[in-house]
């Protein structure tokens, strides 16, 4: 079998009610010239999600891990499986527009100075959202991406912009090169486990002198369920969060740069409340408790640093002139 020009890794953990409307849309897809396969790869589900998939999609390929290696090296398993000479990973929760492979595809094809690109990502708190139209032409484009703050913002894009100059690759569909991939040795860090591993392949991307885009007229729905509890689990996630962007600015600028940026995520971070459509009072509420958890996650991230000593130093000697300085590309960006 010839190797296809895309491969769709589907990463699936406990995700059952999800994989059909999923996997539906990715097989319809109209990817024109470029030729694709999917690659589900099962994250150790105890929810029968393997068995189902093997058993309603034989067109699907398949990989069952022994237990949840997390949304990192999961997807980095998945993509060393894998055969495309574009990767395109995929969350389960999901529903794609036909055109969506195919869009990625041409944008990494037409222009060589893109080494990565992101779908225009529908969230449910916008108008656009529901109902999913996997038909239709985009109603509107979203890009997410690194405020100058560090952390990620959701904008509102004209529609009569194709694509979109990123400092972030959204994790829920991002699409790049297999020699990028080759390049850069792996996609995601596995020791992150789950959470900014999309910033930090952005960022490494960056590194290389290549440009990360958002595409307009890929358009991926995503039913995220926003985690609005105030549990010990969810303050570890959150915590897990800001500490794991932390160390993806560690990874690309010098101590120097890293001096200036963590104290700007820091400040940052409770102000990530805004993006997501929640009610006065609870954003109130959450951004006073993002407080502690930012500062508590920079010093886990201190703390943390010398471990990241030689993956960082690989990091940067990899660094490509035309990259230019990872902080000042940062302070460029928007508030």
């Amino acid at each position: 079998m010839a190797q296809p020009d895309v491969t769709v890794i589907v990463l699936g953990w406990n995700g059952r009610p999800y994989l059909q409307d999923c996997l539906d849309s990715v097989l319809a897809q109209d990817a024109g010239p470029f030729s694709y396969d999917v690659l589900y790869v099962d994250n150790g589900s105890s929810d029968g999600s393997l068995a189902y998939v093997r058993a309603n999609y034989p067109a699907v390929r398949t990989l069952a891990l022994d237990h949840n290696h997390g949304y990192a090296e999961g997807n980095n398993i998945g993509a060393r499986a894998s055969d495309g000479k574009v990767v395109v990973f995929l969350n389960q929760d999901t529903v794609v527009h036909r055109d969506c492979v195919a869009m990625l595809a041409r944008t990494l094809a037409d222009d060589g100075t893109i080494g990565a690109c992101h779908a225009n990502i529908m969230q449910p708190w916008y108008e656009e959202f529901d109902p999913p139209d996997a038909s239709a032409p985009p109603r509107a484009f979203f890009s997410a991406d690194l405020s100058r703050l560090g952390y990620v913002r959701y904008r509102r894009l004209p529609l009569s912009q194709p694509l979109a100059e990123t400092l972030f690759l959204h994790g829920v569909c991002i699409a790049i090169r297999r020699p990028t991939l080759d390049e850069l040795g792996y996609a995601f860090d596995p020791a992150f486990f789950a959470y900014a591993e999309d910033m930090d392949l952005a960022l490494r991307v960056r590194l290389l002198g290549l440009r990360t885009v958002a595409v307009r007229d890929a358009v991926v729905f995503h039913k995220h369920t926003l985690k609005t509890d105030t549990s010990l689990r969810v303050a570890r996630h959150t915590i897990r969060i800001i500490r794991n962007r932390a160390l993806a600015l560690w990874k690309v600028m010098s101590a120097a740069e890293f001096a200036v940026a963590l104290p700007l995520l820091v400040v940052g971070a409770p102000f990530n409340v805004t993006e997501f459509g929640l009610p006065p009072r609870r954003r109130a509420l959450y951004f006073v408790a993002l407080v502690p958890a930012a500062l508590a996650a920079a010093a886990t991230a201190l703390w943390q640093l010398p471990a990241y000593r030689a993956k960082r130093r690989r990091v940067l000697a990899a660094r490509d002139p035309r990259a230019g300085s990872m902080l000042r590309a940062l302070l460029r960006q928007p508030w």
